[in-house]
């Protein structure tokens, strides 16, 4: 029997004045996962699961949104496995906790879509048949003036980008990838995940690579050091790029290592070239704070 995802993801409506919709913040739902700066959405009906019958990308909607306020709505998709069908990849646009749903490829039957990234095109004034409105009392196959006409002035409360159509498909399996969502003035691209580094471990690395008497030079600030390993870790911890910053200080290492230097001289070497403001060495410390002094 085909199961076909009609209940949308709660998205949480942002206060504002204006009808702009957010740059980021979609998230996902169902099978869809991020790969590198796309998006994949994968319906998998070849199996008794129900949990992999559908993927979605959900995005923020602004409060005063409504079908007469979108004036651009466009993806760059590409289904790798087949094909589109079943309904499916389309837009779901929520209003009055029902939906419009607009699909993607070729009309009349919205199957046949061509093999690579294909631009659906500002779907937003389009006078294609893809406004299925059947859900608030319009027709199957209607325009966007149809759907401006039925329900242009009532609010919107979530928008989303679905796949679910893999019980249409030859091996029951539909997947389609994203790398671009616009709606209005606002183009949403998926980034890469950032991988989460561990300032602890990247401050060890720096202790074992330099030696406890450098390390200490490099970072400690009081008159034993013992602050060192702390220092190091909060200025991982609150670094922008964390990892940029360990490669500046490990390049910075293996240059002064490389002119034979070791302990309290390498520390000061180090914090000399790897152009990272906090690395000052005790004695940069209190130089600066004599300066400071009237």
């Amino acid at each position: 029997m085909k199961r076909l995802l009609v209940a949308l993801i709660a998205v949480t409506a942002m206060a504002v004045t204006a009808p702009s919709y957010a740059a980021d913040g979609f998230t996902l739902s169902g099978t869809a996962t991020v790969h590198g700066n796309t998006v994949q959405l994968v319906s998998d009906f070849s199996d008794a699961s129900t949990a992999n019958d559908f993927g979605a990308i959900s995005f923020p909607v602004p409060s005063a949104a409504t079908l007469a306020t979108l004036t651009t709505l466009s993806a760059d998709f590409n289904t790798t496995n087949d094909d589109c069908g079943g309904g499916s990849p389309r837009f779901q646009i929520a209003i009055g906790g029902k939906n419009v749903f607009v699909y993607f490829g070729p009309t009349p039957n919205f199957t046949g879509c061509p093999t690579g990234w294909t631009d659906t095109g500002n779907l937003i004034g389009s006078t294609d048949a893809r406004f299925d409105l059947t859900q608030l009392g319009g027709p199957f196959y209607g325009t966007y003036a149809d759907a401006l006409a039925l329900v242009g002035a009532q609010p919107i409360t979530a928008i989303q980008l679905v796949v679910d159509g893999g019980w249409s498909q030859p091996d029951k399996e539909q997947t389609a990838l994203v790398r671009k969502v616009t709606i209005n003035d606002q183009t949403l691209k998926p980034k890469p995940p950032t991988a989460k580094v561990n300032p602890a471990k990247l401050c060890k690395a720096e202790r074992t690579r330099l030696g406890v008497a450098a390390f200490n030079e490099l970072w400690g600030t009081n008159g034993n050091d013992k602050n060192a390993f702390g220092k190091c870790v909060s200025t991982m911890a609150h670094a922008k790029n964390a990892a940029q910053t360990q490669q500046q200080i490990m390049a910075a290492i293996a240059a002064c290592r490389a002119k034979g230097l070791s302990g309290a001289p390498l520390g000061a070497c180090v914090a000399a070239k790897d152009r990272v403001a906090a690395t000052k060495t005790e004695a940069q410390e209190k130089a600066k704070k004599r300066k400071k002094k009237p």
